[in-house]
This record gives structure tokens, sequence and C-alpha cells, in this order.
């Protein structure tokens, strides 16, 4: 806690919920453990496998007078950009977990409200219903496939442009 000033780090510590906090026999036990486990692992760790390997190599690297500066910073712009594309590997992930679950959870609550409404209303209500609901997708998709072939036919005999200019027929003005 280098990063707290001296006086709100006292005030901290003299607050009556941190200190009933530390002196439970859960923190003490965890205090012990820290000291005892954690600390001379990390420094193991520290020094059998991070010094030899990759601090003193790196150091040696960038403080040596190479005859060519400009390598060194290739390697370092290189070691950059993986790491970087790590880290936006890593959030396109995170961001694809959780639209992927929005979206399952979308999906069974539309399964679950469809059956909740079969249940509610009942089999023979459901399906005039769904032939209501089939009828009308049907009565969409053709609408729009006549206007497709409507406007593909006009666009050809060159009506459409006359629409576009502000044409007007029949009362109703086609000024786009």
């Amino acid at each position: 806690m280098d990063f707290l000033p001296d006086s709100l780090l006292s005030l901290i510590q003299q607050h009556p919920t941190f200190q009933t906090l530390t002196s439970t026999p859960i923190a003490s036990h965890l205090a012990s453990l820290h000291t005892t486990y954690l600390t001379p692992y990390i420094s193991h760790c520290r020094s059998a496998y991070l010094d030899p390997y990759l601090i003193h190599p790196l150091a040696s690297l960038l403080t040596s007078s190479m005859p060519m500066p400009d390598l060194v910073s290739i390697f370092i712009l290189a070691l950059v950009l993986i790491i970087s594309l790590k880290i936006l590997d890593y959030a396109r992930r995170l961001v694809m977990f959780w639209v992927n679950l929005a979206l399952r959870l979308l999906w069974w609550a539309l399964v679950l409200g469809a059956l909740w409404y079969v249940y509610s209303v009942g089999i023979e209500k459901t399906g005039r219903d769904l032939g209501w609901l089939v009828g009308v997708a049907g009565g969409l998709w053709m609408g729009l496939g006549m206007g497709w072939r409507a406007g593909g036919l006009l666009r050809g005999l060159g009506v459409l442009g006359g629409m576009r200019r502000g044409w007007v027929g029949g009362g109703i003005s086609f000024g786009l």
C-alpha cells in the first residue's frame, strides 16, 4: 500500500470495521498462509525463472552497445504487437461470450414464452394464431416481391426516374 498517503493509511487502520476484520482468526490464518507459502514461492519463481531467463537477458540486450540498435527496437515493437494482439483476442472472446450468452437467454426466453402462450390459451387457439401469423408473413413477403419486381419494371421503363424528379400522378407526389 505504498500508493496511499500515510494519513489515509492510518485512518483506514484505525477504523473499527477494519480492526474487527483484521482481528478475526480467518484474517490471521490468511496472513500466516501468505507469509508461509506465497512469499517464498514468489521469490523462488523470480529467482529460478524470471531473473535468469527473462530479466537478465533483456537487461543485457537493452544496455549493450550493439552495432544495430534498430534490431532491438524492432524486437520490442514485435513483442508489443504480440502482447497487444493477445489482449485484443482476449477482449474479443470476452465480448463474444457475453453476446452469445445474451442470444442464448433470448432464445430460451422466446421458447419458454411460446410454451407459456400455448399453455395459457390452448393448442387450438395457438394453431389459429400461428396460421394468421404465417399468412401475414407470407403476404408481406409477396408484397415485397411484387414491389421489387414492379420497381425493376418501372425503372426499366424510365417511369421511376420521373418519380424521383417530383412527378405527380393521381394526386400523389412522388418527389424523393
